[in-house]
């Protein structure tokens, strides 16, 4: 829990240094209208810092900003900067003279120049359309719900939440919270996951191997009273569900090495409060990951086309550039490029039913799985990511209908947006 804490603090204090020199700019020219409602609501939430935490963030942030803009340049030039040489034939000193100056122009740090492919030829001009973390995690979305709204961050909760709405989703045998339940494991394929966990870590699957016993990817067996009693141990300090492993669509088998891929759906409330697909993407597992899909687990991703279901070119989260750009699975050599995704119509309808459910929020990220029988939900998340799909955007979401409804909903919600 305390490890937790202390990277839930240095991963704001990297937010405040990532939207210093956007805030600064934008306090700077507050007497003009920038015209722009994302910038302006995240800027005023930069300079209204709640509680002793987040000003001794945004002082953090003045103070290390110079180290850490020098130290991430160099570590993540150092790990790719060879490689986008001999890719595109920029020099390193050119990828760090970008890094430098897209810091200053548009609060671009080293991880999301590699990230967004900013090193290509039309990157600078491209690196201000892009929504970044520092403006969407702690300011925007934020901003954009209630307080107390329905619940997504809370897995079990949202589980309870859907299952009362009949909405499909994953069901959940155990909710464990170091207290031993009185039934066994069900004899079948688990999947365990913290309530509150992200980016796919501290997931385990367990495959059920005979009478009483199930391994893990690692060839490690147990019986089902062993399993129980380690995971009850392990739910004493992050509360635990266990669900049944889900397998994907026989037409997406051969997409993945063993982790269930799912589809990203991003929906967003329309000018009249309807909820809208603006956005999707394809994830999936690839080399030895056998448990998730998630793209900062090491998974793969894609962009879906959001009329046709289609996929595009693929790639990792882009912070390590050795994988590069591919049409074909890695692992299975089974087409992903131009290839049409089964019941994509049924998964877009999920997603927007689901929300409509939601309503008191205005961007929701749904993790759907598609099954042989179906579309069913796996996750929602209230603060979506937004690089895993602006990774593999010709043009970020500041350009595109999402920023447009997010702009539309903020001018109504706070000051200095109208």
């Amino acid at each position: 829990m305390h490890s937790r804490n202390v990277a839930s603090r240095a991963e704001r204090l990297l937010y405040r240094i990532a939207g210093l020199p956007v805030a600064v700019s934008a306090l700077l020219l507050s007497g003009a209208d920038s015209g722009d409602p994302l910038q302006t609501a995240f800027a005023w939430r930069y300079w209204h810092p709640e509680g002793p935490g987040e000003w001794s963030e945004l002082i953090g942030g003045f103070v290390t900003w110079p180290l850490a803009l020098l130290l991430g340049s160099l570590w993540f030039t150092m790990r790719n900067g060879r490689i986008i040489r001999g890719r595109n034939g920029k020099s390193i000193a050119t990828q760090l003279s970008d890094q430098f100056r897209l810091y200053f122009s548009a609060g671009v740090l080293a991880p999301w120049y590699y990230i967004f492919s900013l090193h290509d030829d039309d990157g600078v001009d491209r690196a201000k359309s892009y929504l970044q973390r520092f403006e969407t995690k702690p300011c925007l979305f934020p901003l954009l719900k209630q307080k107390r709204g329905s619940p997504l961050n809370d897995k079990n909760r949202f589980s309870e939440h859907c299952a009362q709405r009949q909405i499909r989703t994953v069901p959940n045998f155990f909710c464990l919270n170091g207290e031993h339940p009185e039934a066994p494991l069900p004899p079948e394929d688990l999947f365990i996951k913290p309530t509150r966990g992200r980016g796919g870590k501290g997931a385990e699957r367990w495959d059920y191997v005979g009478p009483g016993t199930f391994e893990n990817g690692t060839g490690e067996r147990l019986s089902g009273d062993a399993l129980l009693t380690r995971l009850v141990q392990r739910s004493q300090q992050t509360p635990l569900l266990v669900q049944p492993r889900l397998r994907p669509h026989s037409a997406m088998a051969d997409l993945t090495t063993g982790a269930l891929p799912t589809t990203r759906i991003v929906t967003c409330l329309d000018e009249k409060g309807h909820p809208e697909v603006v956005a999707a993407m394809f994830r999936s597992s690839i080399g030895s990951n056998r448990t998730v899909d998630n793209m900062h687990a090491g998974g793969m991703g894609t962009l879906v086309d959001v009329e046709a279901g289609t996929l595009s070119r693929a790639s990792n989260l882009g912070g390590d550039a050795r994988i590069g750009w591919f049409s074909s699975h890695p692992d299975t050599g089974a087409q992903i490029e131009l290839r049409a995704l089964p019941l994509w119509n049924e998964a877009k309808e999920l997603a927007l039913s689901a929300h409509r459910h939601f309503d008191d929020r205005v961007v929701i990220g749904w993790d759907i799985a598609i099954l042989d029988d179906g579309p069913i939900i796996v996750e929602g998340n209230g603060n979506p990511d937004l690089d895993i799909l602006q990774r593999f955007m010709p043009i970020g979401f500041r350009r595109h209908r999402l920023g447009e409804l997010m702009g539309f909903h903020l001018r109504s919600r706070m000051p200095g947006t109208t």
